[in-house]
């Protein structure tokens, strides 16, 4: 029996291996379906309104592909335009910041517990942020303009989405095939309502932010705004970066000041009257997915697909939450993987 439970446990390993090294390879083609996925079910509500208007499901199709073309592709060289200012004046903020740095260390000194930092200051390079920085944008607005293959899986998904209950009859018994069909309209519809109110909080949020920064004038306020819209898809951690970030650049700007207070106090009323009120109400129901469980989704997710995988990582891991509530056999996944 221990034999048994040892070729089981090495097999496992084994595959989770393989499976990692499949994902590595399969990059070029696997990102771009997951999104092509993600953004078939943001745009299946629309696609449904247009053939409820008698509108011919190709045309239909045809105008949701130009619109979320132009939308991603307006929308990332606004984002490529931003976060390059931003990556050129991002070496103005050095003196600030060497100064805060100082200032931490200085504070440090005076505590009980002596916490040694000697090269915290000489390890910040501005140059290699900001060489990082433009990099970074490089490669999202190469993907930007490179959504060819994502939209030929977006038809394809679109195009066969009313298929499955016909294939279903087809393959199995009636009473099987009905049972699987009402599992996948379920699991359908509560992932395409879990991305639709992420997104709408997202985006609510994210404006808001942006609102907040552009009356206090800070710096940078469309990126930050941005930022704040894709970090909010990360529970709880997400919403937390996203207002320090926000912070720390009104602290860098305004120094010691009431700015930076007051934008920290306001962002936290927005994070929280959002992430504890609109979010769980439009959503009717929560996720509560572990944080350990985010943290190793976004550090595995980024290291095999980058940024990217970054972007995907926690939708990906409700998706998968989901699937595994409404499958009998796998709900004890979804258990261990709530908080």
């Amino acid at each position: 029996m221990t034999e048994s439970r040892l070729t089981r446990v090495s097999l496992v390993i084994i595959v989770l291996f393989i499976t990692g090294i499949i994902l590595k390879i399969a990059r070029p083609v696997l990102l771009p379906f997951l999104v092509a996925l993600f953004i078939s079910y943001a745009v299946s509500p629309l696609l449904d309104w247009l053939i409820k208007l008698k509108l011919p499901k190709t045309l239909a199709i045809i105008l949701i592909l130009i619109l979320t073309f132009s939308v991603l592709y307006l929308f990332g060289l606004l984002l490529y335009s931003s976060g390059k200012y931003f990556a050129s004046e991002f070496p103005k903020y050095n003196r600030q910041i060497n100064s805060f740095m100082a200032e931490l260390l200085s504070w440090l000194e005076h505590l009980p517990i002596k916490v040694s930092m000697p090269t915290i200051i000489s390890q910040l390079n501005v140059e290699k942020i900001t060489g990082w920085l433009l990099g970074t944008l490089g490669s999202f607005l190469s993907f930007i303009t490179n959504l060819l293959l994502v939209f030929v899986f977006v038809v394809f998904i679109l195009a066969g989405r009313d298929k499955l209950p016909a294939k279903l009859a087809l393959a199995l018994a009636e009473d099987r095939a009905l049972y699987l069909n009402r599992m996948v309209v379920g699991i359908n519809r509560q992932i395409q309502k879990y991305l639709a109110v992420k997104t709408v909080t997202s985006l609510l949020t994210g404006v808001l932010t942006f609102l907040v920064l552009l009356i206090f004038g800070v710096d940078f306020a469309l990126l930050i705004g941005f930022l704040t819209f894709v970090l909010n898809y990360i529970p709880s951690i997400g919403s937390i970066f996203a207002t320090l970030l926000a912070g720390l650049m009104a602290f860098f700007q305004f120094g010691n000041s009431l700015t930076p207070v007051w934008v920290l106090i306001l962002l936290t009323i927005i994070q929280t009257v959002i992430g504890n009120f609109i979010d769980p109400k439009l959503m009717g129901r929560s996720l509560d997915l572990s944080p350990l469980l985010v943290i190793f989704s976004l550090i595995f997710w980024g290291w095999l697909w980058g940024v990217a995988g970054m972007f995907l990582a926690v939708p990906l891991l409700a998706v998968f939450k989901i699937i595994f509530e409404n499958v009998p056999s796998l709900k004890f996944l979804a258990v261990l993987m709530s908080k």
